[in-house]
């Protein structure tokens, strides 16, 4: 799993440094299709754990959108600002069968293609994806008792039952204003499977601004 959130990571970072280099570029008169945008929001996250009910906590993140003419591509991450959350993960290592572990942030990264029912200064959107969701270095509470081989088992178990995949749906609505755009969003993901420290489906609501950074695409072919 650390492996492919580092390169899950790496890529979105590249497509921000990618982007950066169209910001030079000049708006193409009268045109609002093939438009390359990355901004950040603010959110709230909706999830519950196997040790807690279900609540928000609130959550901040980046964002790319790559727009063609009715269709788009939506990147984001978002990082989940939690405190103290608890989960009970089964563990047949402990002497209860079960094992309590905590954390504080999640960490999700969301791909989805998105299409728009008009386009215009208001625009409305709704697409389906995916990605992945984990707990940021989550801890053991009261591992006293393991020793270090069996602390070792233990955290993979812990890494592999605070992570999963998920597929999403969501829903926006966007503002158009010179080079910004102001939008909110709601997304829902799918649950994890059975065992996993999260329960039950997610849920993002956010709102947030995005910059113009120019074409996506050549200029000589946006006229065809």
């Amino acid at each position: 799993m650390s492996m492919l959130t580092r390169s899950i990571t790496l890529g979105v970072l590249a497509l921000g440094v990618g982007a950066t280099a169209l910001a030079a570029q000049q708006k193409p008169r009268g045109y609002s299709n093939y438009r390359w945008y990355i901004g950040g929001q603010a959110s709230y996250f909706n999830f519950q754990t196997t040790g807690q009910t279900r609540g928000w906590i609130p959550s901040v993140g980046g964002n790319t959108m790559i727009i063609a003419k009715r269709t788009g591509l939506l990147i984001s991450v978002d990082d989940a600002l939690g405190n103290d959350e608890v989960a009970t993960i089964a563990y047949s290592g402990s002497a209860t069968g079960t094992q309590q572990i905590a954390f504080n942030d999640v960490l999700r990264f969301s791909f989805n293609l998105i299409a728009f029912p008009w386009r215009g200064i208001v625009e409305p959107y709704i697409g389906v994806g995916g990605g992945i969701m984990y707990a940021v270095s989550p801890v053991v509470v009261n591992g006293s008792g393991y020793t270090p081989a069996e602390l070792s088992t233990l955290y993979e178990t812990v890494d592999d039952l605070t992570s999963t995949g998920f597929a999403s749906l969501v829903g926006g609505l966007q503002i158009k204003g010179g080079p910004f755009m102001i939008f909110g969003q709601y997304q829902i993901n799918t649950a994890p499977s059975r065992g996993n420290a999260f329960v039950g489906s997610t849920q993002t609501a956010s709102v947030g601004l995005r910059l113009l950074l120019g074409s996506s695409r050549d200029y000589n072919m946006d006229n065809r």
